[in-house]
């Protein structure tokens, strides 16, 4: 048996023809969002509910940012629900208990203090039971007036759309061009072929 040496050109990202680039950025974008970090999304809006609700910047999460979901809960009294894959079934919700007293900045209603809210299973916030104002500015009688229905209403889809539109931006910079290129240059050696496919590993990996 006698050892045989097989040679393969293989190519940097930055030496591929631009329509290789694109495919390769392409590859590499299809692998960033399988590699999203979930964890890290949602420590990042529970840090952007936590600036909406009464204008924190935590910064003591397990990823250096943003509140983990025991301390959203325990703080905050909510779960944060989110999905981004630009599919119909994308979007933000929350469920717990939402009031004046603890989340102070939302831009409140008159003539409301509480709002319950619970996460559907369809994705998205559904209000249970909502409660006015007493005469000393705490929790009131429960709320069967339209309007004010309406207004709770709206102040909830607009926290959840706001959670979203922050849940898309996180996704999008992950796995924008600019981080793609910072990683390889970082860590990752990874060589093309001259189409912008990935190259077999074998041929440029560390042995």
């Amino acid at each position: 048996m006698r050892d045989i040496t097989i040679t393969r050109q293989v190519f940097t990202l930055d030496e591929l023809t631009p329509t290789a680039q694109d495919r390769a950025y392409g590859l590499l974008q299809d692998q960033a969002w399988e590699t999203i970090d979930s964890d890290m999304v949602s420590e990042y809006l529970a840090g952007k509910f936590a600036n909406m609700a009464d204008g924190s910047e935590p910064n003591d999460g397990d990823y250096g940012g943003g509140l983990n979901e025991y301390q959203l809960k325990d703080r905050y009294g909510i779960n944060i629900y989110w999905r981004v894959s630009f599919t119909q079934g994308d979007g933000a919700s929350i469920d717990g208990v939402i009031t004046r007293d603890n989340h102070p900045n939302l831009d409140w209603p008159d003539g409301i203090h509480t709002i319950r809210v619970k996460n559907s299973n369809l994705g998205n916030s559904i209000i249970t039971d909502i409660y006015g104002i007493d005469d000393d500015g705490g929790e009131g009688a429960y709320v069967l007036d339209r309007e004010l229905i309406d207004a709770a209403n709206s102040l909830v889809r607009d926290i959840c759309h706001t959670l979203y539109q922050a849940a898309v931006a996180e996704c999008e910079c992950y796995t924008s061009r600019e981080v793609i290129i910072d990683r390889l240059s970082a860590d990752d050696p990874r060589r093309f072929n001259d189409d912008g496919s990935f190259a077999p590993s074998e041929f440029w990996a560390a042995q």
